[in-house]
């Protein structure tokens, strides 16, 4: 097949004018690449999906119907939002950690796991086993921490108008809370624990109980009695703390 040398000089002639035309060239520029683009953004679409979790497939062709991902979100929300109110018990300034009798008090005891003289840094409150346990003012969770004595356990600072002070729970089965997360009276935070034999990370314990510190400062020999920020000073409930420390002395 011959070639005509009037056409192949035709064709050169008109690739000589659209290389030198500038104008020219952009618009080829432009029309190569916008097909080129296209593609590679429908790629990138198909990618994208593809790699998604199969919850934004689901909500992507749901057509604005609620998914399933979205309705389990809010039930676990709603629990939470249920969970986290406690009952508010007051026998002084602050409400109780928790529902129950004070089975160790502040001060020096005999230690029941070694028997011999020591000071209790808090007070234990004996009660249902895996009980809530509520943060007795408006503060922020500061450490959440496991050690060999405390097992699991909690520490808020309460920075408050007219003072600021850290209060303890240890010995918890359970924890409700997040570090740093803001906290308010009468918030569930934890479940009770302690028990050696039923409780995952029980500490040092006898059995199963709160054990309740306050402190003055973060550190663990800031403590001071948890009893004057729980109870008034007046002649009924000290009688009943004197009877509350007849009932058992044996928790830790």
């Amino acid at each position: 097949m011959s070639i005509n040398p009037k056409t192949v000089y035709t064709i050169i002639k008109a690739t000589g004018s659209i290389v030198t035309d500038e104008e020219k060239r952009k618009k080829i520029i432009i029309i190569v690449m916008l097909p080129i683009i296209s593609i590679l953004l429908i790629l990138s679409i198909f990618v994208y999906i593809l790699t998604s979790p199969l919850s934004f497939i689901t909500g992507f062709f749901s057509s604005g119907k609620e998914n399933s991902s979205v309705q389990n979100f809010k039930a676990v929300n709603e629990n939470i939002i249920e969970f986290n109110n406690g009952e508010l018990i007051f026998n002084g300034k602050y409400p109780m950690p928790a529902e129950g009798e004070i089975t160790s008090p502040y001060g020096n005891r005999i230690n029941p796991v070694t028997g011999k003289h020591g000071v209790h840094t808090g007070i234990d409150i004996g009660t249902k086993w895996h009980t809530d346990i509520i943060s007795i003012a408006d503060g922020q969770i500061v450490k959440i921490g496991i050690n060999k004595a405390y097992g699991q356990y909690i520490i808020i600072k309460h920075e408050l108008d007219e003072e600021t002070f850290y209060s303890v729970y240890a010995h918890l089965s359970v924890i409700c809370a997040l570090l740093d997360a803001e906290v308010k009276q009468g918030q569930v935070i934890a479940q009770e624990g302690g028990d050696p034999d039923r409780d995952p990370l029980p500490g040092i314990s006898t059995g199963h109980h709160l054990h309740f510190e306050i402190r003055e400062k973060l550190s663990a020999r800031s403590h001071i009695n948890p009893i004057d920020y729980l109870f008034n000073n007046d002649e009924e409930n000290q009688n009943q703390l004197r009877n509350d420390k007849k009932i058992n002395n044996t928790n830790m």
